[in-house]
């Protein structure tokens, strides 16, 4: 069996008798050693240490010695480890041993007193010169004279409670990079931080997401999104071999065609146009395209499943029906000059499909507190709001969280969180990270939203447990 090496450097250890003696024993493994769950051979393995670990002994059963790993018992055989006996650390506190001890501003008496300490004060000490012990006091240095303070010293030892250790960091195993990783999860797979479910989610990744698989931790794939790092179960990604002919990229199976770069592609369907993760009428709606909006296309499919191009929108790639995209001009309604909040021309439906238009161009932008222009890198929350509308004709100031809800002068009158939410709607959010109102996003549908969220922008669901239980309500222009 392939051994799994942890990067360990110093394991805490403490006896579970009672407390270490100022005298404790430290082993260097002088080989690559399994550490099991009793002193035999025959025993469980817990996990294998590198040559070169210290470890710190508990007691010596026979011809083991008993540690602690994670805080539980464990055991290591003596044959392959170097013992030393290291002394327990010592600490010397400094206390006055008298009253009225006076500070002075220089190591003597004809100096000026800068106070007086009472007896039995702790001293702060730099160091010793002469017959004076050189202290800081009030954030100054000044001075005492050593016959008027007690020199204490005592052997640091650790309680007989085990202490809480930090986890282990377990090494990232190589994967097959000649295989396709796909996202097998039909409600999605989140995206996280770290190798556990406790970790912050960065985003969730749509069925049949082709994953770049980096390494793998346990029961997780490590995953590169965004140029970053993140770490998805490996429970809900389905491997296969790479085809002869390069499928889609989000589907194997389907295979593409090339299509020509250098032309633009644009949607012409004043209604709007569908996005869906498979390329099928059936297939689930991703989100919605504005018309005249531009797409990127990655290539067309063929055989059975012809008549799509395959879209790339942030990192996920989707599929739009090839007849309602077009390389030459489309017909779009005139441009709407802008007017100061709260009066507008522009009819909600159509302003809030050009925002979520202009806000899709920009997913997987980078999360930059105070910005409201792609320019600086990214967006925070509010300020893509204040981008998108700007730029989609509704000429809106720029405020926070807590003035677009409360004041209506900007994006019109609260709505309760109890309606149903709406493609367009603007949707808040309240106790986030601080108290009140402070998150904000657009509905793409009654549960999906766009947000400027960290890591970077994305789309999330309404339906997921911590964005309902956050919810505060809606405004609709």
């Amino acid at each position: 069996m392939k051994k799994t090496f942890l990067a360990l450097t110093t394991v805490a250890l403490i006896s579970s008798t009672g407390p270490v003696s100022a005298a404790s024993t430290t082993l260097t493994l002088t080989d690559n050693v399994n550490i099991r769950t009793a002193a035999s051979t025959s025993a469980k393995v817990i996990t294998t240490l590198k040559k070169g670990t210290k470890v710190t002994a508990v007691k010596k059963v026979n011809s083991w010695y008993e540690i602690r790993y994670q805080s539980k018992p464990a055991f290591i055989t003596s044959s392959y480890v170097k013992a030393t006996t290291e002394k327990a650390p010592t600490t010397t506190t400094y206390i006055t041993n008298t009253d009225a001890v006076n500070v002075r501003q220089k190591a003597t008496t004809r100096s000026k007193s800068l106070g007086k300490l009472a007896k039995n004060s702790v001293l702060t000490v730099k160091k010793k010169s002469g017959d004076w012990y050189q202290i800081t006091y009030k954030k100054k240095t000044a001075y005492v004279h050593a016959t008027l303070v007690s020199k204490k010293t005592a052997t640091v030892s650790s309680s007989s409670k085990p202490p809480t250790t930090t986890p282990v960091k377990t090494a990232v195993k190589a994967v097959d990079r000649s295989k396709v990783y796909t996202v097998n999860a039909k409600e999605g797979l989140n995206a996280r931080a770290a190798a556990t479910t406790k970790a912050q989610i960065y985003k969730k990744l749509p069925h049949q997401t082709v994953l770049d698989v980096t390494g793998a931790v346990d029961s997780w794939y490590q995953v590169k999104l965004d140029g970053k790092q993140a770490y998805v179960s490996s429970s809900y990604v389905k491997t296969s071999a790479k085809p002869s002919t390069p499928p889609a990229p989000s589907t194997p199976g389907i295979v593409l065609k090339p299509v020509d770069a250098a032309k633009t592609y644009r949607v012409n369907a004043p209604t709007g146009l569908n996005v869906r993760s498979l390329p099928s009428t059936s297939s689930k709606i991703f989100t919605q395209l504005t018309h005249a909006s531009t797409v990127n296309v990655m290539g067309e499919t063929t055989g059975k499943e012809s008549g799509w191009y395959q879209i790339k929108i942030g990192t996920g790639l989707y599929y739009v029906a090839k007849s309602y995209i077009t390389t030459g001009s489309v017909t779009t309604t005139p441009p709407v000059t802008p007017t100061t909040p709260p009066v507008t021309s522009v009819p909600g439906s159509t302003l809030m499909e050009r925002a979520i238009s202009i806000g899709q161009q920009y997913l997987g932008t980078p999360y930059v507190w105070g910005s409201s222009n792609p320019v600086n890198g990214g967006f925070d929350c509010s300020g893509f709001i204040n981008y998108t509308l700007n730029a989609a004709g509704y000429s809106v100031g720029r405020t926070n969280v807590n003035g677009y809800w409360n004041d209506d002068r900007y994006l019109g009158t609260k709505l309760s969180k109890l309606r149903q939410p709406s493609r367009g709607d603007i949707i808040f959010f309240e106790d986030t990270y601080a108290p009140g109102p402070t998150h904000i996003g657009i509905m793409l549908n009654n549960d999906q939203f766009i947000h400027a969220n960290e890591p970077a922008l994305g789309i999330s669901r309404l339906s997921e447990r911590y964005w309902t239980q956050k919810l505060l309500g809606f405004k609709s222009l």
